[in-house]
Parts: C-alpha cells; structure tokens; sequence
C-alpha cells in the first residue's frame, strides 16, 4: 500500500493569466483534499478551476463560480479528487491579482 504525506501548493495574486498552483511529480499519484480560494478584492468575482491532464486536455473543475469579495471558498470541501504523474491544478480569475489559493494534497511518497 502506498504512502502519502499532507502537502499544501500556494499561489498569490492569481489573475487572467492563471496560475498553475499544484502539479504532481513525476512517478507519483497524489490526491486533491482541498482548494481553498481567497477573493482579496472588494468585488464578487467568478473563479475557475482547470484539471490539466498531462496530454495538455483541459477538464473544468469550476468555470463560474461566484466569490464575493473578501471571502474564501473550499471548492473541495468533502470531496476528493486522484490526480496522475503530471497532471495540474489551475486557478483564473477574470481581474488581475484577485485571488489567493491553497490546494491541499496527500502526495505519493513511496
């Protein structure tokens, strides 16, 4: 049975760019506890999600979520979600450095 250990990826001041916040190693699984989102701006702003597969396939976790301003979400609270070697978490705000974001995992470690 593999190992896992508690890891958190962070990215700051996420805007229309995105931001690649969490990409497994190669060789491992992991697994997705959480995703929290921060809206640090004054207005409600939809966020966006992106599981990126590692043939670069875009699956949609999240595509018009509300945050208001000066809130946080847990888009994974109670879920889980297996990742693969390779594959990404994406976050995108439609306003430039708008969001902060935790993403949660147990990573593979065997």
């Amino acid at each position: 049975m593999p190992a896992y250990q508690f890891k958190n990826a962070t990215s700051n001041a996420v805007g229309t760019t995105g931001a690649e916040v969490y990409t497994v190693p190669a060789a491992k699984k992991s697994i997705m506890i959480g995703c929290s989102v921060s809206n640090v701006t004054g207005g409600a702003l939809p966020v966006e999600v992106q599981l990126i597969k590692a043939d670069n396939t875009i699956i949609h976790l999240s595509t018009s979520t509300k945050l208001p301003g000066g809130t946080t979400l847990d888009l994974f609270q109670g879920k889980k979600l297996v990742l693969d070697t390779g594959e990404k978490i994406k976050v995108l705000s439609k306003v430039d450095s708008s969001f902060d974001v935790i993403v949660s995992v147990l990573e593979d470690v065997d």
